[in-house]
C-alpha cells in the first residue's frame, strides 16, 4: 500500500486482541492534503500538535466510521495524530455506538468525547504524545475486555470474508457459517455497519490496491483485476473510481487507510 512515510503503524495479532486491528501514528512533514481510503472498519482517533518536550495543543478527538469512499483530509506540518483501528464489526461495542449511523462519517470533538464519557479525561491528561498513545491503547483495550463480542456466526462469516478478500457471494459466506442468507445479510450489516456488498467491494479494492503496488512484485491492471475478483478490467477501474477517486493507471503517492477527518 502506498503509505507515505509519515505514517506508522503496529499491527496486533488476534492472540493479542480479537478487537483490535492496529495502533497507527500519522506525523504530517509537510503541508498538503492526503487521501484517505476507506478500509470498513471503525478507528478513535485524537489529532493534536505537539512534540515530546513541547506538551500538546489543539487536542481533538474523532470517532470514525466504517467508509465506502475516499476522504481528502487537508494537513498542515504540525499536524499529528494517533489512532486505534478496530477489527470490522468491533467498533461499534467498544466504542458504544451504531456503527451504521456513522457510515461515511465521523464523530469530531465534543460529540466524540460525548461517546467517550469519562475516557475523555484520560486522553485530556497525557501530556506527550507517547503518553497519548499509552492512553488511546488503554481506554481501547479495556473497552474490548468489556465489550459484548459479535455473535460466533458474524465472527466466523467476517473471518471468511476477509480471508477472501471479499471475494465470495453471500450464499457461498452463508453456507460455510451455517446461516440463512437472510439472517446473515442483517447480522453483518449491524455489526459492520456496511452492507455485505458494500464491505465486500471494499475489500477488493483494498487487495487490487496491495496487488497493484506491491514493490516486490506488482501485478499488471489486468491480472490484478482477475486476482481481485473483477469481472474484467473495466470493472476495476470503475470500483477505484467509486472508492478511491481514481484510476488504476493515476494512483496517487499520498495515500492512507482507517483515518478520515471528514
Amino acid at each position: 500500500m502506498p503509505w507515505p512515510s509519515d505514517y506508522q503503524e503496529r499491527l496486533l495479532p488476534v492472540r493479542l486482541s480479537e478487537a483490535i486491528e492496529a495502533e497507527w501514528t500519522f506525523t504530517a512533514s509537510t503541508d498538503g492534503t492526503h487521501l484517505v481510503l476507506p478500509d470498513g472498519r471503525m478507528d478513535l482517533i485524537v489529532a493534536f500538535r505537539g512534540d515530546e518536550e513541547g506538551g500538546l495543543a489543539h487536542v481533538k478527538v474523532l470517532i470514525v466510521g466504517p467508509a465506502r469512499r475516499w476522504a481528502d483530509v487537508p494537513v498542515a506540518a504540525s499536524d499529528r495524530f494517533r489512532g486505534v483501528r478496530f477489527r470490522p464489526g468491533w467498533g461499534g461495542p467498544c466504542l458504544g455506538v451504531d456503527p451504521m449511523s456513522l457510515q461515511d462519517r465521523a464523530l469530531i470533538g465534543n460529540e466524540a468525547e460525548a461517546v467517550l464519557g469519562a475516557d475523555r479525561r484520560t486522553i485530556h491528561a497525557a501530556r506527550t504524545p507517547s503518553a497519548l498513545m499509552a492512553a488511546l491503547s488503554e481506554i481501547a483495550h479495556r473497552r474490548a475486555a468489556a465489550a459484548q463480542a459479535p455473535a460466533a456466526t458474524v465472527r466466523r462469516a467476517l473471518t471468511v470474508i476477509q480471508a477472501s478478500g471479499g471475494r465470495l457471494r453471500l450464499d457461498e459466506v452463508a453456507r460455510l457459517v451455517g446461516v440463512p442468507e437472510r439472517t446473515l445479510r442483517r447480522q453483518l450489516t449491524l455489526a459492520v455497519g456496511l452492507s455485505f456488498k458494500a464491505f465486500s467491494s471494499v475489500l477488493r479494492f483494498q487487495r487490487a490496491v496491495r496487488l497493484l503496488t506491491d514493490g516486490s512484485a506488482p501485478l499488471d491492471p489486468a491480472a490484478a483485476a482477475i486476482e481481485s475478483g473483477y469481472s474484467d478490467q473495466a470493472h476495476m477501474t470503475r470500483e477505484f473510481r467509486r472508492h478511491g477517486g481514481f484510476t488504476p493507471g493515476s494512483r496517487p503517492p499520498l495515500v492512507l487507510v482507517g483515518m478520515s477527518a471528514e
